[in-house]
């Protein structure tokens, strides 16, 4: 039985898109008038009516029941299995689906719509390279396929097999050439390959792409968000040309009709929305959860704010569990649209509304451009101006961003004391080992950054500092490294800037745990530029081992200066480029007797950042529930005054 399901760009910022691999509902004949066949057919038709209905729990007592009794009527068996997989998507049970669907495929392995829905729950899965072979199977026997075509697509971006996905988008727009969501996922895969390549003419090819949407939908904010968030991986960034795709921004909601403000006043505890895609497994849910946990854990703050959330993606795990205890309310609204969400947001009376995604994937910005609520906030995941004026606020802090820099926002900049979020210490971290140097006798560099913030400058700069440690070694673990194209181009760029691979290690991702046990394998982190890490490097301090970084303009220019001086760890950040280079090959050439300044330094620095305003999430939480009164208590004052109204707290 078929469905629709909805998916997104991988890093882009569409809507998500249909891959409809619908069937009819098989309706077999009766072959006689036994009870247990009506019955079965009133099943299927009342479950139904239950999944038209949204009533996903009811769908699944309905189906159970059918299937429970109709084991020797196929049909029926299979029909109701197919509307409990649809059921259970919409309950993020995904395995339990996968296991309905796989069933079907045994009873009738030529059925195209379920070959697709098994393909699109693999998506969710994120078994990408079996979710691949099941829609070449449909490809086989349905060559113009368009959501084969589509969902051949989605599985190859996120398997990074970028040109795949191309191919696949191209395909797809031959049979609907208008499709501004197609030529969406086709720039996207385009900007994904180029940024990983370091490929200049093929990220001026996807810049062209989006602005050919931009002529076939001059409303397509998606591709307005999209050109933008481009700007963020390029290098040297120009700020001129990122100003002039901000405007853009800014532009396209001007017009947007502000939905009716109720009235403020001073009151608590405030009510607080989040909206974000990111409320999982994500840095934004790593950041995130120790300072929500704070909040729940101290009486005193937990009485001031009421913390609500609205999850804008479909895909949950371990972290959304944990995170959604720490809510008071939680809505799933990926799928809702703008308009429902608005109201929602409008009847649970939010006082501040907090963006936690930006221009990334998942965002609703739309929402925020109508001001459903009296404060609007953005903070965490983004690192710039959103270039929406109906937000009030960017939460900053005095490093990230300067005051000659807010030229740069078009919200105000509200500063935190310190630092502009407080790292969750990982929970299955493994204790602090000795540095590797001790037992190899040279120094051992690393970065684990997404391999489009290693850009030619970055290489270059590695160039020069391994050519002047030449016993120091380098390794670069990058989950796009599972792609053995991505290998090889990686390996080719390595030796343009004249690198020796044979001192280089490339390594794929991995899960979490094994991920941070890496660190005792490295002793030095350098990191990229002008997109600096901010998990890696707060997850590399709880390890103990220190990121030299590079300080550049802008709010993401600076996030390494920060969380570094806020550390305590001022040394390790460099202004320009041949200090960074000079800081890395002082490091890199200690002589074996001065081995132990490493081992020191990491020795203590769990215990030491942890008191920081890195990991301090006491402190952070103090800071940011004082920061939404303050933020409220002067919106209300400003409101009294021009309405000629004192101030009463309720």
């Amino acid at each position: 039985m078929g469905k629709k399901n909805g998916f997104k760009q991988k890093k882009g910022n569409t809507r998500p898109v249909s891959l409809q691999f619908t069937a009819p509902m098989i309706t077999p004949k009766v072959v006689s008038q036994s009870l247990d066949v009506v019955t079965a057919g009133g099943y299927l038709h009342q479950a139904m009516q239950a999944l038209q209905n949204s009533q996903w729990q009811e769908v699944c007592r309905i189906t159970q029941l059918c299937i429970a009794g109709t084991h020797d009527r196929p049909e029926y068996h299979h029909s109701a299995k197919g509307i409990y997989a649809a059921a259970l998507m919409k309950l993020f049970d995904y395995e339990q689906a996968l296991e309905q669907w796989k069933d079907i495929e045994v009873w009738n392995p030529a059925d195209v719509a379920n070959l697709g829905n098994i393909g699109v729950v693999l998506i969710q899965l994120q078994r990408y390279a079996e979710a691949i072979e099941y829609f070449q199977r449909i490809l086989r026997v349905q060559p113009d396929n368009v959501s084969a075509h589509l969902g051949l697509g989605l599985a190859a971006s996120n398997n990074y097999d970028f040109a795949q996905a191309i191919t696949s988008y191209r395909q797809a727009l031959t049979y609907n050439p208008q499709s501004v969501e197609m030529m969406l996922f086709l720039a996207g895969a385009i900007r994904d390959q180029g940024f990983t390549f370091q490929d200049d003419s093929q990220i001026e090819s996807a810049y062209q792409a989006y602005e050919n949407v931009l002529k076939q939908e001059p409303r397509s904010f998606s591709a307005t968000s999209s050109m933008l968030l481009m700007w963020h991986n390029r290098y040297p960034l120009s700020m001129d040309a990122y100003q002039h795709d901000l405007q853009r921004c800014c532009e396209f909601f001007k017009q947007t009709t502000v939905v009716e403000q109720r009235s403020c006043r001073l009151h608590i505890p405030l009510r607080i929305g989040f909206v974000s895609g990111d409320l999982r497994v994500h840095p934004v849910g790593y950041f995130l959860e120790s300072t929500l946990a704070q909040i729940n854990h101290d009486p005193a703050l937990n009485q001031q704010v009421s913390l609500i959330a609205y999850h804008t993606n479909s895909k949950q795990d371990r972290t959304t569990q944990q995170l959604k205890s720490l809510f008071d309310m939680w809505y799933q609204v990926h799928s809702w649209s703008d308009e429902e969400l608005i109201k929602q947001i409008q009847k649970d009376e939010i006082d501040i509304l907090i963006d936690l995604s930006g221009h990334t994937d998942d965002n609703r910005l739309a929402v925020f451009a109508h001001k459903p609520a009296p404060i609007q906030v953005s903070w965490l995941g983004y690192w710039g101006s959103t270039g929406l004026s109906n937000i009030d606020y960017v939460l900053a802090d005095p490093i990230s961003v300067p005051v000659d820099e807010e030229k740069w926002f078009v919200e105000k900049i509200w500063r935190l004391p310190s630092l502009r979020y407080c790292f969750s210490p990982p929970k299955d971290a493994p204790e602090v080992s000795n540095p590797p140097c001790l037992s190899r006798g040279y120094v051992t560099f690393a970065c684990y950054q997404n391999v489009r913030k290693i850009n030619q400058g970055v290489l270059r700069c590695w160039s020069e500092i391994l050519l002047a440690c030449p016993q120091a070694r380098l390794r670069i673990q990058a989950k796009e490294f599972v792609d053995h194209k991505t290998q090889v181009r990686f390996v080719e760029r390595l030796c343009q800037v004249g690198i020796d691979i044979q001192r280089v290690t490339l390594v794929a991702g991995m899960d979490r745990r094994d991920y941070l046990a890496s660190y005792a394998d490295v002793d030095i982190l350098l990191d990229t530029f002008p997109y600096p890490g901010g998990t890696t490097t707060a997850e590399a301090l709880w390890m103990g081992v220190p990121t030299l970084t590079l300080s550049m303009v802008g709010m993401l220019g600076r996030q390494g200066e920060a969380l570094l001086i806020n550390a305590g760890l001022s040394d390790w950040v460099a202004h320009r480029e041949d200090e960074y280079v000079q800081k890395a090959i002082a490091w890199g050439n200690l002589d074996v007797s001065q081995y132990s300044v490493l081992s020191q330094l990491r020795e203590g620095m769990r215990a030491k950042v942890k008191q920081t305003p890195v990991f301090d999430e006491k402190q952070f939480a103090q800071d940011f529930v004082a920061a939404m009164l303050a933020m409220w208590q002067k919106s209300v004052k400003a409101r009294c005054k021009n309405d000629g109204n004192s101030i009463h707290l309720n």
